[in-house]
Protein backbone atom coordinates (compact mmCIF):
# COMPACT_ATOMS: atom_id res chain seq x y z
CA UNK A 1 0.00 0.00 0.00
CA UNK A 2 1.16 3.33 -0.81
CA UNK A 3 2.70 5.46 2.19
CA UNK A 4 -0.21 8.39 1.66
CA UNK A 5 -2.64 6.11 1.44
CA UNK A 6 -1.72 4.28 4.23
CA UNK A 7 -1.61 7.27 6.41
CA UNK A 8 -5.14 8.09 5.12
CA UNK A 9 -6.94 5.02 5.93
CA UNK A 10 -4.96 4.83 9.22
CA UNK A 11 -6.50 8.54 9.74
CA UNK A 12 -9.70 7.58 9.06
CA UNK A 13 -9.80 4.39 11.78
CA UNK A 14 -8.60 6.68 14.31
CA UNK A 15 -11.62 9.27 13.67
CA UNK A 16 -13.64 6.42 13.12
CA UNK A 17 -12.72 4.86 16.97
CA UNK A 18 -13.62 8.47 18.43
CA UNK A 19 -16.48 9.64 16.52
CA UNK A 20 -19.72 10.80 19.08
CA UNK A 21 -23.14 9.98 18.20
CA UNK A 22 -25.67 11.99 17.77
CA UNK A 23 -28.47 9.56 19.03
CA UNK A 24 -27.50 7.25 21.31
CA UNK A 25 -29.12 4.04 22.94
CA UNK A 26 -28.78 1.83 26.31
CA UNK A 27 -30.64 -1.55 26.68
CA UNK A 28 -30.82 -4.36 29.31
CA UNK A 29 -28.57 -6.89 26.79
CA UNK A 30 -25.92 -3.60 25.66
CA UNK A 31 -22.56 -3.64 26.60
CA UNK A 32 -20.85 -0.63 27.16
CA UNK A 33 -17.61 -1.54 25.28
CA UNK A 34 -20.15 -0.70 22.23
CA UNK A 35 -20.48 2.08 20.14
CA UNK A 36 -23.48 2.90 21.94
CA UNK A 37 -25.44 3.11 18.76
CA UNK A 38 -29.21 2.23 18.43
CA UNK A 39 -27.82 -1.22 16.60
CA UNK A 40 -25.19 -1.52 18.98
CA UNK A 41 -26.27 -0.15 22.52
CA UNK A 42 -24.62 0.35 25.77
CA UNK A 43 -25.14 -0.38 29.32
CA UNK A 44 -25.73 2.76 31.28
CA UNK A 45 -26.44 5.79 30.79
CA UNK A 46 -22.75 7.07 31.94
CA UNK A 47 -21.09 5.73 29.06
CA UNK A 48 -23.74 5.98 26.81
CA UNK A 49 -23.71 10.32 27.73
CA UNK A 50 -19.65 10.23 27.03
CA UNK A 51 -20.39 8.93 23.48
CA UNK A 52 -22.74 11.32 22.78
CA UNK A 53 -22.58 14.93 20.70
CA UNK A 54 -23.28 17.73 23.36
CA UNK A 55 -27.09 18.63 22.14
CA UNK A 56 -28.26 14.93 21.26
CA UNK A 57 -29.83 12.07 23.15
CA UNK A 58 -30.28 8.80 24.46
CA UNK A 59 -32.77 6.69 24.08
CA UNK A 60 -33.82 3.68 25.65
CA UNK A 61 -34.55 0.38 24.39
CA UNK A 62 -35.70 -2.10 27.12
CA UNK A 63 -36.86 -1.80 30.46
CA UNK A 64 -34.26 -2.27 33.04
CA UNK A 65 -32.03 -0.83 36.09
CA UNK A 66 -29.53 1.49 34.47
CA UNK A 67 -28.46 2.69 37.47
CA UNK A 68 -27.02 6.86 38.71
CA UNK A 69 -25.69 8.60 36.05
CA UNK A 70 -24.48 12.24 35.74
CA UNK A 71 -25.05 14.56 33.28
CA UNK A 72 -22.51 16.81 32.30
CA UNK A 73 -23.25 17.95 28.50
CA UNK A 74 -26.62 19.56 26.63
CA UNK A 75 -28.56 16.33 26.29
CA UNK A 76 -31.92 14.62 26.20
CA UNK A 77 -32.51 11.36 28.38
CA UNK A 78 -35.51 9.43 26.86
CA UNK A 79 -37.56 6.71 27.96
CA UNK A 80 -40.36 6.00 26.00
CA UNK A 81 -43.55 5.32 27.65
CA UNK A 82 -43.41 0.91 26.53
CA UNK A 83 -40.12 0.89 28.90
CA UNK A 84 -39.54 1.02 32.75
CA UNK A 85 -35.98 3.20 33.04
CA UNK A 86 -35.42 2.63 36.70
CA UNK A 87 -32.55 4.30 38.83
CA UNK A 88 -32.32 2.52 42.19
CA UNK A 89 -28.91 3.95 44.16
CA UNK A 90 -27.99 2.57 47.43
CA UNK A 91 -26.63 6.36 48.35
CA UNK A 92 -26.40 9.81 46.84
CA UNK A 93 -28.34 11.18 44.11
CA UNK A 94 -30.00 9.38 41.08
CA UNK A 95 -29.20 12.00 38.30
CA UNK A 96 -27.16 15.18 38.77
CA UNK A 97 -27.47 17.66 36.73
CA UNK A 98 -23.73 19.29 36.38
CA UNK A 99 -23.17 21.36 33.65
CA UNK A 100 -23.68 25.04 33.08
CA UNK A 101 -25.79 27.19 29.95
CA UNK A 102 -26.86 23.74 28.67
CA UNK A 103 -30.05 22.49 27.80
CA UNK A 104 -31.18 19.30 29.32
CA UNK A 105 -34.42 16.75 29.00
CA UNK A 106 -35.12 13.39 31.46
CA UNK A 107 -38.26 12.05 30.07
CA UNK A 108 -39.61 8.59 30.92
CA UNK A 109 -37.67 7.78 33.62
CA UNK A 110 -38.55 6.02 37.67
CA UNK A 111 -36.38 6.86 40.26
CA UNK A 112 -36.58 4.85 43.55
CA UNK A 113 -34.70 5.78 46.58
CA UNK A 114 -35.78 3.72 48.97
CA UNK A 115 -32.44 1.60 49.09
CA UNK A 116 -31.16 4.66 50.61
CA UNK A 117 -30.84 7.45 47.82
CA UNK A 118 -30.91 10.86 49.24
CA UNK A 119 -31.78 12.90 45.95
CA UNK A 120 -33.81 12.10 42.78
CA UNK A 121 -32.57 14.66 40.19
CA UNK A 122 -30.46 16.99 41.49
CA UNK A 123 -29.16 20.66 39.51
CA UNK A 124 -25.80 21.66 41.24
CA UNK A 125 -24.80 23.39 38.20
CA UNK A 126 -20.59 23.47 37.59
CA UNK A 127 -20.14 27.13 38.92
CA UNK A 128 -22.40 29.45 40.86
CA UNK A 129 -23.82 31.13 37.99
CA UNK A 130 -24.75 28.05 36.25
CA UNK A 131 -28.02 29.37 33.68
CA UNK A 132 -28.88 25.67 32.56
CA UNK A 133 -32.47 25.21 31.81
CA UNK A 134 -33.74 21.50 32.92
CA UNK A 135 -36.70 19.47 31.89
CA UNK A 136 -38.13 17.04 33.66
CA UNK A 137 -41.47 14.98 32.01
CA UNK A 138 -43.54 12.22 32.80
CA UNK A 139 -41.18 10.81 35.65
CA UNK A 140 -41.86 8.92 38.92
CA UNK A 141 -39.43 9.63 41.77
CA UNK A 142 -40.45 7.94 45.11
CA UNK A 143 -38.41 6.82 48.51
CA UNK A 144 -35.83 9.75 48.32
CA UNK A 145 -34.47 11.11 51.96
CA UNK A 146 -33.77 14.58 50.81
CA UNK A 147 -35.61 16.28 47.68
CA UNK A 148 -37.23 14.23 44.42
CA UNK A 149 -36.60 17.34 42.34
CA UNK A 150 -33.12 19.47 44.35
CA UNK A 151 -32.97 22.46 41.97
CA UNK A 152 -29.69 23.78 43.81
CA UNK A 153 -28.40 25.90 41.58
CA UNK A 154 -29.29 28.95 39.23
CA UNK A 155 -30.83 27.95 36.62
CA UNK A 156 -34.92 27.55 35.01
CA UNK A 157 -36.86 24.09 35.28
CA UNK A 158 -39.40 22.75 33.41
CA UNK A 159 -41.54 20.22 34.95
CA UNK A 160 -44.55 18.63 33.47
CA UNK A 161 -46.58 15.13 34.51
CA UNK A 162 -44.60 14.51 37.94
CA UNK A 163 -45.40 11.91 39.86
CA UNK A 164 -43.11 12.37 43.44
CA UNK A 165 -44.29 10.61 46.45
CA UNK A 166 -42.94 9.90 49.47
CA UNK A 167 -39.41 11.99 49.35
CA UNK A 168 -38.14 14.62 52.08
CA UNK A 169 -39.60 16.98 49.59
CA UNK A 170 -41.75 17.00 46.65
CA UNK A 171 -39.81 19.77 44.18
CA UNK A 172 -37.24 22.02 45.77
CA UNK A 173 -36.37 25.21 44.32
CA UNK A 174 -33.47 27.81 44.77
CA UNK A 175 -30.66 29.80 43.12
CA UNK A 176 -28.39 30.61 46.14
CA UNK A 177 -26.23 33.16 44.11
CA UNK A 178 -28.68 34.35 41.57
CA UNK A 179 -32.49 33.82 41.32
CA UNK A 180 -34.07 30.72 39.94
CA UNK A 181 -37.07 30.19 37.60
CA UNK A 182 -39.54 27.13 37.47
CA UNK A 183 -42.65 26.46 35.70
CA UNK A 184 -44.71 22.90 36.87
CA UNK A 185 -47.98 21.82 35.42
CA UNK A 186 -49.83 18.63 36.44
CA UNK A 187 -47.49 17.26 39.36
CA UNK A 188 -48.71 15.09 42.64
CA UNK A 189 -46.76 15.81 45.13
CA UNK A 190 -47.55 12.87 47.57
CA UNK A 191 -47.09 12.12 51.25
CA UNK A 192 -43.88 14.03 51.56
CA UNK A 193 -41.88 13.32 54.75
CA UNK A 194 -39.80 16.71 55.24
CA UNK A 195 -40.51 20.51 55.20
CA UNK A 196 -43.21 19.80 52.31
CA UNK A 197 -44.51 19.43 48.91
CA UNK A 198 -43.35 22.41 46.85
CA UNK A 199 -40.09 24.90 48.84
CA UNK A 200 -39.61 27.82 46.94
CA UNK A 201 -36.46 29.54 48.20
CA UNK A 202 -34.88 32.44 46.09
CA UNK A 203 -37.03 31.32 42.98
CA UNK A 204 -39.69 32.67 40.77
CA UNK A 205 -41.84 29.95 40.67
CA UNK A 206 -45.34 29.00 38.90
CA UNK A 207 -47.00 25.95 39.23
CA UNK A 208 -50.69 24.55 38.00
CA UNK A 209 -53.27 21.83 37.88
CA UNK A 210 -51.19 20.33 40.52
CA UNK A 211 -51.73 18.89 43.58
CA UNK A 212 -49.67 18.46 47.68
CA UNK A 213 -51.26 15.58 49.33
CA UNK A 214 -50.52 14.08 52.68
CA UNK A 215 -47.60 15.84 53.54
CA UNK A 216 -46.25 16.38 56.70
CA UNK A 217 -45.16 19.61 55.70
CA UNK A 218 -46.63 22.50 53.89
CA UNK A 219 -48.41 21.74 50.63
CA UNK A 220 -46.85 24.88 48.68
CA UNK A 221 -44.10 27.23 50.53
CA UNK A 222 -43.14 30.55 49.31
CA UNK A 223 -40.05 30.74 51.77
CA UNK A 224 -37.27 32.63 50.95
CA UNK A 225 -35.11 31.10 54.41
CA UNK A 226 -32.16 33.16 53.88
CA UNK A 227 -31.52 37.52 54.40
CA UNK A 228 -31.98 38.83 51.03
CA UNK A 229 -33.49 36.21 48.85
CA UNK A 230 -37.07 36.63 47.64
CA UNK A 231 -39.43 33.62 47.07
CA UNK A 232 -42.19 33.93 44.17
CA UNK A 233 -44.82 31.71 44.38
CA UNK A 234 -48.04 31.88 41.66
CA UNK A 235 -50.35 28.31 42.32
CA UNK A 236 -53.56 27.91 39.93
CA UNK A 237 -55.97 25.28 39.90
CA UNK A 238 -54.25 23.58 42.63
CA UNK A 239 -55.48 21.69 45.88
CA UNK A 240 -53.57 20.96 48.70
CA UNK A 241 -55.29 18.48 51.40
CA UNK A 242 -54.28 16.20 54.20
CA UNK A 243 -51.03 18.61 54.62
CA UNK A 244 -49.41 20.04 57.94
CA UNK A 245 -50.64 23.58 56.36
CA UNK A 246 -51.39 24.02 52.22
CA UNK A 247 -50.35 27.27 51.67
CA UNK A 248 -47.64 29.42 53.85
CA UNK A 249 -45.73 32.81 52.60
CA UNK A 250 -42.83 33.27 54.88
CA UNK A 251 -41.47 32.19 57.81
CA UNK A 252 -37.95 32.95 56.99
CA UNK A 253 -35.49 35.69 56.70
CA UNK A 254 -35.92 36.75 53.36
CA UNK A 255 -38.98 38.10 51.15
CA UNK A 256 -41.91 35.77 50.59
CA UNK A 257 -44.82 36.39 48.17
CA UNK A 258 -47.40 33.94 47.30
CA UNK A 259 -50.27 34.52 44.61
CA UNK A 260 -52.80 31.43 45.13
CA UNK A 261 -56.08 31.51 42.77
CA UNK A 262 -58.77 29.66 41.64
CA UNK A 263 -57.15 26.39 44.18
CA UNK A 264 -58.69 24.52 47.55
CA UNK A 265 -56.98 23.98 50.73
CA UNK A 266 -59.10 21.63 52.52
CA UNK A 267 -58.32 18.70 55.29
CA UNK A 268 -55.21 20.36 56.00
CA UNK A 269 -54.24 19.55 60.22
CA UNK A 270 -53.61 23.38 60.98
CA UNK A 271 -54.06 26.17 58.28
CA UNK A 272 -55.58 26.39 54.82
CA UNK A 273 -53.99 29.36 53.30
CA UNK A 274 -51.16 31.79 55.37
CA UNK A 275 -49.04 34.44 55.52
CA UNK A 276 -46.40 34.69 58.11
CA UNK A 277 -43.30 36.72 58.81
CA UNK A 278 -41.81 38.53 55.87
CA UNK A 279 -44.31 36.72 53.75
CA UNK A 280 -47.33 38.21 51.62
CA UNK A 281 -50.48 36.68 50.48
CA UNK A 282 -52.33 37.41 47.57
CA UNK A 283 -55.70 35.24 47.43
CA UNK A 284 -58.36 34.90 44.80
CA UNK A 285 -60.92 32.95 43.94
CA UNK A 286 -60.21 29.70 46.12
CA UNK A 287 -62.29 27.68 48.15
CA UNK A 288 -60.79 26.68 51.63
CA UNK A 289 -62.81 24.18 54.06
CA UNK A 290 -62.50 21.94 56.62
CA UNK A 291 -59.09 22.70 57.70
CA UNK A 292 -58.30 21.55 61.61
CA UNK A 293 -57.24 25.35 62.74
CA UNK A 294 -58.50 28.27 60.75
CA UNK A 295 -59.16 28.61 56.91
CA UNK A 296 -57.35 31.94 56.02
CA UNK A 297 -54.65 32.92 58.73
CA UNK A 298 -52.53 36.44 58.75
CA UNK A 299 -49.83 36.62 61.54
CA UNK A 300 -46.16 37.47 63.18
CA UNK A 301 -46.17 40.41 60.70
CA UNK A 302 -47.30 39.01 57.42
CA UNK A 303 -49.44 40.41 54.85
CA UNK A 304 -52.79 38.54 53.74
CA UNK A 305 -55.01 40.60 51.15
CA UNK A 306 -58.36 38.49 49.94
CA UNK A 307 -59.75 39.72 46.37
CA UNK A 308 -63.05 39.10 48.51
CA UNK A 309 -64.26 36.05 45.99
CA UNK A 310 -63.05 33.02 48.51
CA UNK A 311 -65.52 30.97 49.48
CA UNK A 312 -64.19 30.06 53.72
CA UNK A 313 -66.57 27.87 55.36
CA UNK A 314 -66.10 24.53 57.67
CA UNK A 315 -63.25 25.29 59.16
CA UNK A 316 -61.92 25.29 62.91
CA UNK A 317 -61.99 29.20 62.31
CA UNK A 318 -62.95 30.83 59.47
CA UNK A 319 -60.06 33.93 59.20
CA UNK A 320 -57.55 34.97 62.04
CA UNK A 321 -55.24 38.17 61.89
CA UNK A 322 -55.97 41.25 59.37
CA UNK A 323 -57.07 40.08 56.35
CA UNK A 324 -57.11 43.54 53.58
CA UNK A 325 -59.49 43.27 50.74
CA UNK A 326 -58.50 44.43 47.78
CA UNK A 327 -60.50 44.90 44.28
CA UNK A 328 -60.76 45.28 40.62
CA UNK A 329 -58.56 47.90 39.00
Amino acid sequence: MPKGLAVLVSMLMATSLFAQNNRSAVSLTGNDAATCQVPDPCRTFDVAISKTNAGGEVIVLSSAGYGPFTVNKAISIISPPAYHAAMAPASGDAITVNVDNALVVLRGLTLNGSLGGVNGITFTGATTTSNTTVYIENCVISGFSGNGVNFARNGTLFVSELIARRNGIGIFVDGPSLSSRANIDHALLEEGSGNGGLVVQNASVAIRNSVAAGNSGIGFWAFAQVSGTTADLSADNCQATHDLDGFFSGGGLGIARLMVSNSVASSNSINGISASSNGTVRASNNTVTRNVNIGLAQGSGGVFESRGNNTVRGNGTETAGTITTFGPL
